[in-house]
C-alpha cells in the first residue's frame, strides 16, 4: 500500500536518548554528581561525534539497541543499486555505516550515514544543455525511491528514505527554473505522485529480479566488494534466466474520481479502458536490466 512506502521514523535514537537521560539522573541521585554537568558532557560528545565522526558513535549505539537497523539499511540500499543497474546507470560505490562513509569522501563529505552512489551519464548531459526529458526523470525517479520501495517489500514499511524523498523533491523543483523545458512545472501534487509512480516502479522491478535482489542482499551482508556485488547480480541472473525487459510489467489505470486505481497486464484491455476513458495511455512500469 502506499501508506508502506511512506518513510516513518523508527525513533529508536530518541528512546536512546530517554535512557541516557534517565541513567545520569539516577547516577547522580545516588553518587551525588551534578546533573548539569553531566548533561553538558553527554551534549558536547554527541556534537563532536556528530561533527567529527559524522554520527558514527551515535549509529553504533542505535544498532546496538536495534539490531535489525542494519539489516533495513542493507535492504535499502541494495534496493537502490539493482535498480540503478537494471536502469543501466554505473555504480560507483556503496557505504553501509557511518564509519564506512567516513573513509569515502563521496559520502562522508555529504554527513551521509549509508548511500549508493550512482552515474547517469544521459542525465549529466542533458542536465549540462538544460534540456532534461521525462525519460530521465523518470529514470532518476525510480532508483531514488527504490530504496524505500525495498524497505517495504521486505519489512512492511520504510523507516529511511526522508532524505531520498527530499532528494527527488529538490531535484524536480529545481526543474522549474527552466522555461525552455517542455515538461509541465512541477508542484505538490505532481511531485507527490512522481514519487508515488518511482516508488511503483521499483517494486515492480524488484519482485521480477527478486533472485538478483536476494543476492546482492547476500554479497552486501557479507561485505563484499563493489565488483562481487555486481558480479552476484549478473551470476543469479544467468541462473534464473533473467533477461531485460521487452515489454512492461503491467499498468497502473485511473479510475475517474482519480480516488482509485487497477492494475492490468493485459495490453487488449488496456485498450478498452482507454477508448472508454478517451484518456491519455497510462505510463507502463518500465526497465531493462544489462546484458551479463
Amino acid at each position: 500500500s502506499m501508506k508502506s512506502l511512506t518513510p516513518k521514523p523508527s525513533n529508536t535514537l530518541l528512546y536512546a536518548g530517554i535512557s541516557v537521560a534517565v541513567l545520569e539522573s539516577i547516577a547522580s541521585a545516588y553518587l551525588n554528581w551534578d546533573l548539569n554537568i553531566l548533561f553538558f558532557l553527554t551534549l558536547s560528545a554527541a556534537l563532536c561525534d556528530r561533527v567529527l565522526l559524522n554520527g558514527a558513535v551515535s549509529e553504533t549505539l542505535v544498532k546496538v539497541i536495534s539490531p535489525e537497523t542494519q539489516r533495513k539499511i542493507v535492504y535499502h540500499e541494495a534496493g537502490h543499486f539493482l535498480c540503478a543497474y537494471l536502469l543501466g546507470c554505473p555504480i560507483e560505490g556503496f557505504v553501509l555505516s557511518a564509519w564506512s562513509a567516513l573513509k569515502d569522501p563521496r559520502f562522508g563529505a555529504r554527513g551521509v550515514s549509508a548511500g549508493t552512489s550512482f552515474f547517469d551519464e544521459d542525465l549529466s548531459n542533458q542536465i549540462a544543455k538544460s534540456q532534461i526529458k521525462r525519460s530521465a526523470i523518470d529514470r532518476y525517479s525510480i532508483i531514488v525511491m527504490a530504496g524505500i520501495a525495498a524497505e517495504a517489500l521486505n519489512f512492511g514499511r520504510a523507516d529511511g528514505g526522508a532524505g531520498d524523498e527530499l532528494a527527488l523533491i529538490s531535484f524536480l523543483s529545481n526543474l522549474n527554473g527552466d522555461s525552455s523545458s517542455q515538461n509541465p512545472a512541477w508542484n505538490d501534487l505532481t511531485i507527490r505522485n512522481q514519487a508515488r509512480w518511482g516508488a511503483l516502479q521499483a517494486v515492480l522491478l524488484l519482485r521480477e529480479y527478486k533472485e538478483c535482489y536476494a543476492a546482492l542482499v547476500d554479497a552486501m551482508e557479507r561485505g563484499s566488494s563493489l565488483s562481487d556485488c555486481i558480479y552476484a547480480i549478473e551470476n543469479a541472473g544467468r541462473e534464473y534466466d533473467k533477461k531485460p525487459l521487452q515489454q512492461p510489467l503491467g499498468y497502473i489505470v485511473e479510475q475517474p474520481g482519480g480516488l482509485e486505481e487497477t492494475w492490468i497486464t493485459d495490453t487488449s484491455e488496456l485498450s478498452n479502458m482507454s477508448d472508454e476513458s478517451q484518456g491519455p495511455v497510462p505510463a507502463p512500469a518500465e526497465g531493462q536490466m544489462q546484458n551479463p
